[in-house]
């Protein structure tokens, strides 16, 4: 998958054969686009699928993702925010931006879930929904009293087709790490507060660690590609159906399963108009959609609810 992405263009110049002749035009796209581009899925997608897999862990519901909570709609208010200040600044400075809202965000809303009596299936993705459309809402606000409607538009386009503009796309590296590093701990501390503090956990240090890996993919992904909906939602819960709930084990398959599948919905969008592409998150949305219906009815025929426990 991969190496149909890395050949996948409108310069024919980049083919396996010049590449390897060390052709000038060919190494010149293949090194400034298409090697960029294709890091930027995998390490986007690898961040959102393992955020998504953390704050259903932290949360014990299975319907929490960083689309569903709100936070990437924190993101993008946070770097509305950012050029609203600052004007055009640094992507490292509109990262900052949306990692503080997506922090913020996400503290709220798990904080909010983890109180509520009533932990239906359909409660979840509705209360997130909900609650990012408000904080939509009030972006759009914003954007209209500055008179920056024309930002809002393309920081909310979900798509890869930024030559050279992946800077932020390795920040996702070292939370990727951590993830990996604290994933026992996460499995933990979804067994309750109280069986984590028996083992001797530090439980609010471990959510926090958690909330702040998820903000900080959430913002630098954001700054980088756009929103990429359902990723986060649909790839922990397919893998959880083959490996099971334990972080330990499965988070390295979740990261390997949402790079796949991000990859595969790029390919996609820049083959079916060629040699135009479609924005990927419009893909993504139409194919996480159909997969997040057919989640949730299967869900419901089973009789299975994504509450505590």
């Amino acid at each position: 998958m991969t190496g149909i992405s890395l050949m996948i263009g409108v310069d024919s110049s980049v083919t396996p054969a010049n590449l390897l002749r060390l052709d000038d035009a060919a190494l010149r796209t293949f090194l400034s686009s298409r090697l960029p581009r294709t890091m930027a899925v995998i390490l986007s997608a690898s961040g959102l699928s393992a955020a998504g897999l953390i704050m259903q862990a932290i949360s014990r519901n299975k319907f929490m993702s960083p689309s569903t909570s709100g936070a990437t709609d924190a993101a993008a208010l946070g770097m509305l925010l950012s050029y609203i200040v600052l004007g055009r600044a640094a992507p490292m400075v509109q990262t900052f931006f949306a990692f503080a809202t997506a922090l913020g965000s996400t503290a709220l809303f798990t904080r909010v879930i983890n109180r509520l009596k009533l932990r239906d299936l359909v409660y979840v993705p509705l209360i997130g929904m909900m609650y990012g459309g408000v904080l939509s809402a009030l972006s759009t606000a914003i954007a209209y009293r500055f008179d920056v409607m024309q930002l809002m538009s393309s920081i909310n386009l979900g798509s890869f087709a930024r030559i050279g503009d992946f800077s932020m796309i390795y920040a996702i590296i070292v939370p990727l790490i951590l993830a990996a590093v604290y994933s026992t701990a996460f499995s933990i501390v979804g067994m309750g507060e109280d069986f984590s503090r028996n083992l001797g956990l530090a439980y609010n240090r471990v959510i926090f660690m958690g909330l702040m890996i998820v903000a900080v993919i959430t913002a630098a992904s954001f700054v980088a590609v756009g929103p990429l909906p359902f990723v986060g939602l649909i790839i922990p819960n397919t893998a959880a159906r083959f490996y099971g709930d334990n972080l330990k084990k499965t988070i390295i398959d979740v990261m390997l399963l949402g790079a796949v599948f991000v990859l595969l919905c790029d390919i996609v969008s820049r083959l079916v108009i060629f040699p135009y592409e479609m924005s990927v998150g419009f893909t993504i949305g139409i194919v996480g959609g159909v997969l997040f219906m057919i989640l949730l009815i299967r869900m419901i025929r089973h009789g299975k609810t994504p509450g505590r426990g």
